[in-house]
């Protein structure tokens, strides 16, 4: 090997806020091909969601060389940040942080507020009786001012809310506990904390089939309203978990296009593609998702609204589509293998 690619291979700069950041111990066959995220720096940071356990993996090399942007997958989620009120564990968060800052990537934080992880501690009083409306905004308040100020600077946007749109429920809205105790106005309030905590960061709406026509209108009507409220919603996050049919290209350069004329940026926040339920043999399968990837990355490039990208995991070595399946029929949803080697989807998005 020319010692030239050698010094790369042992070590690569990129800059950050105009500064180097050096990244290390990246190995020749990762290092050989090239860099999801310095291929689309130009456009738009590219993310992967990661458990703290990765980071020192062979898993967190290929993060390091491909990606600019993490996400905490479970980390900083409400149960797992304050499990018992007033007891925060950051242990598993801050290791996913720090690898952020040595290697200079961006950070998504994920999630301030989902109803499925919100502690059951959040609904009672120490008598056992159920909390007041007003002690539950005190509790979140006090929960968003702790994360979000923690990681003031350090991460630079956030899912403020997860998931809140169903478009069969109550104005639009899930129904669960933070809608009936506290109403509709909880979404806004945690905007508003989280811009108490953190000035800076870029604050987002998190959800799921937003392509879907009917929840689609909701979400839209939903971040119209609160933007006429003055409430600080910068951004919809997409979460684009698709498959090989579903949503069309078509679909979602619609869905881009009607958020991007709110005036919102556009996150695509949980990307992959499962092609488990195609009964098309693999190779045929995998060039499909390739095919498909490239025609996504189009649309994507295409608006300018859309200000990052982010897979819902580093490889198929680990992915949640996989968690209830046998070992005999397991799902490849993203750009890598789970042996970490580049997918036909991989060289596809490469040369978007």
């Amino acid at each position: 090997m020319p010692l030239r690619l050698r010094m790369i291979v042992a070590s690569f700069a990129t800059v950050v806020n105009g500064c180097a950041v050096v990244v290390d111990r990246v190995p020749p066959d990762i290092a050989r091909h090239p860099s999801l995220a310095r291929h689309h720096a130009a456009k738009f940071p590219i993310g992967a969601a990661v458990e703290p356990w990765q980071l020192e993996t062979r898993a967190g090399q290929l993060l390091a060389w491909h990606f600019n942007s993490v996400t905490a997958e479970n980390a900083m989620k409400p149960a797992n940040l304050q499990p018992v009120e007033g007891r925060f564990d950051f242990a598993a968060a801050d290791a996913i942080v720090d690898f952020a800052g040595r290697h200079g990537m961006k950070v998504r934080g994920h999630t301030l507020l989902w109803h499925e992880e919100t502690p059951e501690w959040f609904w009672r009083e120490a008598d056992g009786k159920p909390a007041t409306r007003e002690r539950v905004l005190e509790r979140l308040r006090t929960h968003v001012h702790a994360v979000a100020g923690r990681y003031r600077g350090r991460v630079y946007a956030w899912d403020v809310v997860n998931e809140v749109v169903h478009p069969l429920g109550p104005g639009c809205l899930r129904d669960t506990r933070w809608l009936q105790v506290v109403g509709p106005e909880y979404i806004a309030w945690a905007f508003r904390y989280a811009r108490e905590a953190d000035p800076s960061a870029r604050l987002f709406l998190n959800d799921f089939e937003t392509t879907e026509p009917t929840k689609r209108a909701c979400l839209l009507r939903l971040v119209a309203d609160l933007r006429a409220q003055g409430v600080p919603v910068h951004g919809v996050g997409h979460q684009m978990h698709i498959d090989l049919e579903k949503p069309t290209v078509a679909e979602v350069d619609k869905t881009l296009g009607l958020f991007a004329a709110l005036g919102v940026e556009g996150h695509i926040t949980e990307l992959d593609m499962s092609i488990a339920a195609n009964a098309a043999p693999g190779p045929a399968r995998l060039e499909r998702q390739a095919a498909r990837y490239a025609a996504l990355f189009e649309v994507f490039m295409a608006h300018p609204s859309v200000t990052a990208v982010s897979f819902w995991g580093i490889s198929d070595a680990r992915t949640w589509l996989n968690a209830k399946r046998s070992p005999a029929d397991l799902d490849q949803p993203l750009l890598f293998d789970a042996q970490l080697a580049p997918k036909p989807a991989y060289f596809a998005v490469v040369k978007k």
